[in-house]
């Protein structure tokens, strides 16, 4: 009898992965924040009349919810090690990048921070894909 040849077993989930699965859910969670605050009509977004884009803030808000609810399934698909996570990933992440471009005049603070974490989630999930 003979025993069959061992295989390496590889994890599903590296450092990385977890890393990059972490923020970009950490990224849906606080769209979602973002979509709550503008949708209740919160007085902590900044809006004047000379913004280029200027666009009602419960706009904004329903904007945030549609990204956060796409980004968490994103992230989910990160955190279970799927190939299309990672590219939904690197997808939701540029768009994220691109809603708080146009976002970051009425809360500059947070769009900043929001865009940072999506450059590190790009980074991650990029590298990660460039390991497999």
């Amino acid at each position: 009898m003979t025993s069959p040849a061992s295989t390496p077993i590889r994890p599903v989930l590296n450092d990385m992965t977890i890393f990059a699965g972490t923020l970009i859910l950490i990224t849906g969670l606080l769209h979602l924040l973002t979509a709550i605050a503008a949708i209740a009509g919160r007085g902590i977004f900044v809006v004047t009349e000379d913004q280029v884009f200027l666009v009602d803030v419960s706009t904004w808000g329903w904007v945030h919810l549609v990204i956060a609810a796409l980004i968490i399934v994103a992230g989910v698909g990160v955190v279970t090690g799927k190939t299309w996570g990672y590219l939904a990933g690197i997808g939701m992440a540029s768009v994220s990048i691109l809603d708080n471009f146009l976002f970051a005049p009425i809360y500059p603070f947070w769009a900043l921070v929001i865009i940072a974490i999506d450059i590190l989630v790009i980074w991650a999930l990029a590298r990660q894909l460039g390991a497999d």
